[in-house]
């Protein structure tokens, strides 16, 4: 991510801002008379970094103490790690709950952070191969935050059914006998909508192919899933950068992707002679 926002000399000389997460001021065992949801900063770093912290300042220039409608004030203490040290540590694997993204990414909308919801975003891009359609399932109906992630998933997905076949990809999804497989999958009637979008987007990703540009989800280096004010926060990302877009392009087998194209009456139509002989190139493997 781009590290202009951080801490330098034009910030320590600005005012200091006390935050407090949530309505009042909380105190741990360890440190008595410190607050663990009270934070100091400097005005200046606060309106570079949040639209929220803009607007609350600017219409009242004197204010001094800014009460933040957020109770966990560890979201609050991570967020300005990401603005002091340009790094996000908690973020990994382990991390990458539902729940906990939704924490961050609503909270990075609630303070307009272009900066903590990117990041956010661009870690779980690295990580979605660990999940399956049923993660869909999940998000469809889940906070509007999550939205970003229902797209990601299937981009990933529809690439798995591009770069290997449908066959294989059902094979996937049915190997999962605990989630009821992909007959019992496509045969939910609640799951209509998400197999009819991993259609148009396999679409949409055969046309990326014919045009030599796919790129697989987890290795994009674009901001395609980034969430820019204007044009000219975008054009400063150091993920745009149509040059290597270009050629990050997936080479995929020349054979027919609707090889078992899925219905949804009885599963699936089984064409797929060649499936034990095309080779593994998916993403997600």
């Amino acid at each position: 991510m781009t590290r202009t926002g951080m801490m330098n000399a034009k910030h320590a000389r600005s005012p200091v801002i006390k935050i407090v997460a949530g309505e009042n001021e909380v105190f741990g065992d360890e440190e008595a008379d410190a607050p663990l949801n009270v934070f100091y900063v400097s005005k200046s770093l606060l309106l570079e970094n949040s639209v929220y912290f803009n607007i609350i300042l600017d219409s009242a220039p004197g204010r001094a103490v800014v009460f933040l409608p957020e109770h966990d004030y560890l979201v609050v203490a991570d967020w300005l790690d990401l603005i002091f040290h340009d790094r996000l540590d908690f973020l990994h694997e382990d991390s990458l709950s539902f729940d906990i993204l939704r924490k961050y990414l609503t909270f990075a909308d609630l303070v307009g952070s272009e900066k903590l919801k990117n990041v956010v975003i661009d870690t779980m891009q690295a990580n979605v191969a660990h999940h399956s359609i049923y993660a869909l399932r999940d998000l469809q109906d889940n906070h509007p935050s999550l939205s970003v992630c229902f797209d990601i998933i299937l981009e990933c997905q529809a690439y798995i059914v591009v770069t290997e076949g449908w066959a294989r990809f059902m094979a996937r999804t049915g190997s999962d006998q605990e989630q009821g497989g992909w007959d019992g999958f496509i045969a939910d009637k609640d799951n209509l909508d998400i197999v009819n979008k991993l259609l148009l987007k396999v679409d949409d990703l055969n046309k990326e192919y014919a045009q030599k540009s796919l790129i697989c989800p987890t290795e994009r280096e674009d901001c395609k899933w980034h969430d820019h004010a204007n044009e000219e926060t975008k054009a400063k990302c150091p993920r745009n950068d149509p040059t290597k877009q270009n050629s990050q392009a997936t080479s995929v087998p020349d054979w027919s992707v609707y090889d078992g194209t899925p219905t949804t009456t009885d599963g699936y139509a089984y064409r797929d002679e060649e499936a034990t002989r095309r080779p593994d190139i998916s993403c997600s493997s």
